[in-house]
């Protein structure tokens, strides 16, 4: 059975951007007749705003994209990530590393998401430290995905990413982490989300396959541009969607080229989001990085 999910950051009220991917998440579980799950990621928790959940279910309920079964968050699941997490240290796949990141920027090449790590720390003999990373051992092989709206995509993590953090020095599981143990616990089957996460999916790829995942199918829509800046929750870009719903979801269909019936005018929201999920087709989404709007 098809089972997507939305998975929005509690930092903040929904841009354009965000509702973007949460509509062409939404619209692929409907046609495909699956479940389409709510996830809050609240690991972080500086970065989690006060009220910022309620708003984000508010939101979503505003624009009719109801959810099935009760949303998840991240913050009730440590005991899952740590049952993991020690799964990886047994078949010894870790270590720990005690690089600054000042000095990682002043010793290793930039690469396509951050500095490569060379495995400085992969030799030490690192004891009673009071705070660590921990590391995961990444191999020579390509990691191949085929992104349902990207097309292939390869990665190197030896040469482009190296050994990444899956528990940084604060105790916190990493994104890259807690996510791939998400997906394994709601039994996600497909993954739609934005394109800025592309260059990271290979990493969870890898995790999972470490720990004999499935792998769930992926497709990155193109992130929502304003003068070829993100749109960002940092930049206070909201959007108006109090009374405004329809315009919302005819300017999602459009960013994602999708057809829009000619009397949109004169449909209720309903029956535009009916017209959606009838007509979509995931295949027609342009194969871009980003895309500007407005």
């Amino acid at each position: 059975m098809y089972i997507g999910r939305f998975a929005p950051t509690p930092s903040g009220d929904l841009h354009f951007g965000s509702l973007v991917t949460a509509i062409a998440s939404f619209l692929d579980a409907r046609k495909n007749n699956g479940k389409w799950l709510l996830k809050i990621d609240d690991l972080d928790r500086p970065r989690v705003i006060t009220n910022s959940v309620q708003s984000i279910l508010k939101t979503l309920e505003s624009l009719n994209l109801f959810w099935d079964s009760t949303e998840s968050y991240q913050s009730q699941r440590l005991e899952a990530y740590e049952f993991y997490f020690e799964k990886l240290l047994k078949i010894n796949q870790t270590y720990k590393c005690n690089c600054s990141r000042r000095y990682l920027i002043n010793n290793s090449k930039l690469g396509v998401d951050g500095q490569i790590y060379p495995g400085f720390c992969k030799k030490k003999s690192l004891r009673n430290l009071d705070s660590f990373a921990t590391r995961i051992i990444v191999n020579e092989f390509l990691v191949v995905i085929e992104d349902q709206i990207q097309g292939l995509i390869s990665q190197n993590l030896s040469k482009e990413i190296g050994d990444f953090i899956i528990k940084r020095n604060d105790g916190q599981f990493s994104y890259q982490f807690a996510i791939s143990i998400d997906n394994k616990l709601d039994n996600v089957t497909n993954i739609v989300r934005g394109a800025d996460l592309l260059t990271s999916t290979p990493r969870q790829v890898y995790l999972q396959n470490l720990l004999d995942f499935n792998i769930p199918k992926f497709s990155h829509i193109p992130i929502a541009t304003i003068d070829k800046k993100k749109i960002s929750k940092s930049n206070d870009d909201k959007i108006l969607i109090k009374g405004n719903q329809k315009d919302v979801w005819v300017k999602a269909l459009r960013f994602l080229n999708q057809p829009i019936s000619k009397n949109a005018s004169q449909m209720n929201l309903d029956e535009i989001i009916e017209s959606a999920i009838n007509n979509w087709t995931i295949s027609k989404v342009r194969a871009l990085h980003s895309i500007e709007i407005f």
